[in-house]
This record gives C-alpha cells, sequence and structure tokens, in this order.
C-alpha cells in the first residue's frame, strides 16, 4: 500500500505535537508494510520515502519514484518560511485542468469533490495572506510533485495540508483521509478565523474519511464542523520515546512543578499561575516551571510579578528538545489545565520521565490514561488540591510516578497504525 502523506511538520522541523505524532505513525506504519510518500513545505521540488522503520529516522528524498535527489539530510533542505514571494492561483488551476483523463481513470472515492469547492479553495488561497500565500505554495508543488509519484491515497495531516489533498483528490481521483490533530475551534477557544474555520470544514467535510485523535475531538468535528458522524473515526495518539532509559535529576529540595507547552490561552497558562499563587499562599514549598514560548510569554511573566509569586516562578522561554526532556527530567509534576486539548502528547512524555500527572478533563489524554489527576480545567482548587497531597506526601508522589512509567508503556503507536490501516482498507475496497 502506497500512501502520499501530507504534513506541515516533521522532525528536525516541529512547532508543536503533529511533527512528533506523524514521526511516530510513519514508522509505525512502515514496520506494518505501508509505503510512505511524504511531501513536506519545502522549497524544493521533493518529497521522502518512507518504505523501512529505520527511514523515518532519514527519510530518502526523491524527485520522482525511480530517482534519488540527493544525500543531504532533511534539516539541510529549506523550507517554505523563505519561498519567494509569486502567486500561484493561476498554475495551480492549470495543473487541475490537465490532469489524467476522468473517464480513464478508475474513481474509488466515496464522494466528488465539486468544482465550486475548488474555485473557492483557490480563492481563498490567492486573497494575499502571508500564511495562506504558503498554503498556495505548498499546494502547487504537491500537484506537480503528484504526478510523478505511484500513491493509492491521499492522507492530509491538518487544516494546512487539506487544500492540497482536496486537489489531488479531484485531479487524480484518489481517496483522501482527513487527519484532525487540533481544529481553529481549540486554538482560539470559539470559532477562530473565519478562513481557517472553513478550509477545515471544506476539508473534513469532502475527505472519504476523517480521523479524530480524540472522542473529544471527534464531538467538536460533528458539533462544529457538521461532519456525519458515519465519516469520522477515534485514533488516539501514542508516544514515541528517544530516551529509552530517563533518568530523575534533583536540582532542588522542593518538589517541582511543570508546566510544558506553548504559551497560549488554549494551553491555560493563566490557569497555572492562578494555581501557583494558591499553593504558594498555602504555605507549602514547592517550585513552579512555565517551559515553553508563544504570544502571553511577557503577560504571564508581568502577572506573575504583580501577584507577588514571581520569584518562585521560573520561565524558561523556548526550549529545544534535548532542553525538553532535562526539564522532565528535573519535574516531579506536571499539570496541563488546558483549557480545550485535542490530546495532549506532552502527558505521555511526562509520564515516561517519571511525572505525577494533573490533566484537563478536556483533554484527549484523559480518555486513555488511567493513572492521573483529571480535574476540570476550571476548577482551580481541585487542582491545587491535587499538587498539595503530592507535594506533601512523598510516599504518594512516588507511587504515582511508578505506576505512570510503568503505564506509558502501553502507548506504542503500532496499536493506532494498525488501526489507521483498517481504514486504508475500508475505503480502497
Amino acid at each position: 500500500m502506497r500512501v502520499l502523506m501530507l504534513t506541515w511538520e516533521y522532525p528536525p522541523f516541529i512547532v508543536g505535537g503533529l511533527g512528533m505524532a506523524c514521526y511516530g505513525l510513519f514508522k509505525a506504519l512502515a514496520e506494518l508494510g505501508v509505503t510512505i510518500k511524504m511531501i513536506l513545505p519545502t522549497k524544493d521540488e521533493v518529497f521522502f520515502e518512507i518504505s523501512k522503520p529505520e527511514e523515518a529516522d532519514y527519510p530518502v528524498a526523491k524527485k520522482d519514484d525511480n530517482n534519488r535527489y540527493q544525500e543531504e539530510p532533511l534539516k539541510f533542505f529549506p523550507y517554505l518560511y523563505v519561498a519567494p514571494e509569486e502567486t500561484t492561483y493561476a498554475s495551480i488551476g492549470k495543473i487541475l485542468s490537465t490532469g489524467p483523463n476522468e473517464e480513464a481513470v478508475k474513481s474509488k472515492v466515496s464522494s466528488e469533490v465539486p468544482h465550486e469547492v475548488v474555485q473557492r479553495l483557490t480563492f481563498i488561497l490567492s486573497q494575499g495572506n502571508h500564511l495562506l500565500h504558503k498554503v498556495s505554495l505548498y499546494s502547487n508543488n504537491v500537484l506537480k510533485l503528484a504526478e510523478k509519484i505511484n500513491f493509492d491515497l491521499i492522507h492530509a495531516h491538518d487544516w494546512l495540508t487539506y487544500p492540497a489533498g482536496l486537489f489531488l483528490k479531484k485531479k487524480f481521483k484518489k481517496p483522501m483521509v482527513a487527519h484532525l490533530h487540533a481544529t481553529e475551534f481549540d486554538r482560539a477557544l470559539g470559532y477562530g478565523h473565519p478562513v481557517i474555520h472553513e478550509i477545515e470544514y471544506i476539508g473534513l467535510n469532502y475527505a472519504d474519511r476523517a480521523i479524530a485523535v480524540s472522542h473529544y475531538t471527534k464531538s467538536i468535528a460533528i458539533e462544529h464542523y457538521k461532519v456525519s458522524e458515519d465519516r469520522i473515526r477515534v485514533v488516539h495518539n501514542a508516544f514515541t520515546a528517544k530516551t529509552a532509559q530517563p533518568r530523575k535529576i534533583k536540582k532542588f529540595k522542593e518538589p517541582v512543578v511543570l508546566f510544558l507547552g506553548r504559551l497560549t490561552p488554549q494551553k491555560g497558562p493563566k490557569i497555572f499561575l492562578e494555581i501557583a499563587k494558591k499553593v504558594l499562599e498555602q504555605g507549602v514549598r514547592v517550585r513552579f516551571v512555565i517551559a515553553g514560548a508563544g504570544e502571553m510569554e511577557r503577560e504571564l511573566m508581568l502577572e506573575a510579578s504583580s501577584l507577588g509569586i514571581g520569584t518562585y516562578i521560573m520561565f524558561t522561554g523556548f526550549l529545544t528538545r534535548e532542553e525538553v526532556e532535562e526539564a522532565l527530567s528535573m519535574s516531579d509534576i506536571l499539570v496541563m489545565p488546558s483549557v480545550s486539548e485535542p490530546f495532549g502528547i506532552v502527558a505521555l512524555e511526562a509520564m515516561h520521565f517519571g511525572c505525577a500527572i494533573i490533566i484537563s478533563k478536556q483533554s484527549g489524554a484523559s480518555e486513555v490514561i488511567e493513572n492521573a489527576y483529571k480535574v476540570d480545567f476550571w476548577d482551580v482548587d481541585k487542582m491545587v488540591a491535587s499538587i498539595i497531597e503530592l507535594a506533601t506526601n512523598q510516599d504518594r508522589l512516588r507511587e504515582l510516578q511508578g505506576k505512570v512509567r510503568e503505564e506509558v508503556k502501553n502507548f506504542t503507536w503500532r496499536k493506532p497504525a494498525e488501526e489507521i490501516i483498517k481504514i486504508y482498507r475500508e475505503i480502497l475496497a
């Protein structure tokens, strides 16, 4: 089975959890015999093939199915972030209009992409918005590369790749899977940017199947994107351990409580500050760390200072992958107070490093993790009580840390990969 994978992120180019999720999933799919042809937003017109599990670490760069591109590692390929300014509205339309003879192609798609939808997407991508321009460049590259690639179906990850996936479906009459790792509704805590919301709506409804990373995300897709329940499946995320035997580092006498993630309203960093203030007011000696960067960083620093707790909270700023692992190694408790979290792979990472976890019920991870304190994001007092219980009872803390270390071993990518292959076979039948 040959799958054309469309994704905006892949290690070493990662912004959030999407890149690491794709890495783990692609590696597991290759182990089960799936050949992956991955197109990233590179400036070079090149795709990356993963036909063996070990190739997920160093994907093979190719210009077409028969020829390698060069032996350079993926990290040396320039991304569209430095692409020249050019319009691709006309070229997308031209490529679509010169596709294979539609009568000569046996269609396996469950629904066609109407011409009006293609027109709407190309119009949206021509509007000059900086990010939409990148999406347009990417879609153009995908359409040109696909001419040189043999594939059975299209698997598009999140909204940035949905337009390219739909253009391919229209042109090549191949089925498409839209993978929903996060929604604009999560990111904006509401409908958010209307154009992004519309692209998500179109992608999810004209794909042959949609995959949500949790039942929580599936419910958002059904309620806010009107996706038919019979077209969407739930496949929970898993975790790939880079460090096989993580060690704990004790840098402070007090227990370390960690927030790890982008500093955006969605992730609940202001809730974390409120929690920290209440714990400290009760005289409990705890060290708080906010690890990550984002639009709220300066605001959070000023608020911590105004609350009188600035000296008790360490802000790390952006962390590299190695620094993330160091932060997890030195932490005792992870708090994930997300207001809306499609999954939350950070919780699995923290478990691997032996952190007791307190997670929001409004997260996909809470559906599958057993050994955790699960609390509504708004129930600050309950989160405070959970931290105090763990910080003042070393036996309870060590017990929970041991349990999560064992539980996380069950979250491998093999089961999600097997479930996704079933979905592939379902739409190819």
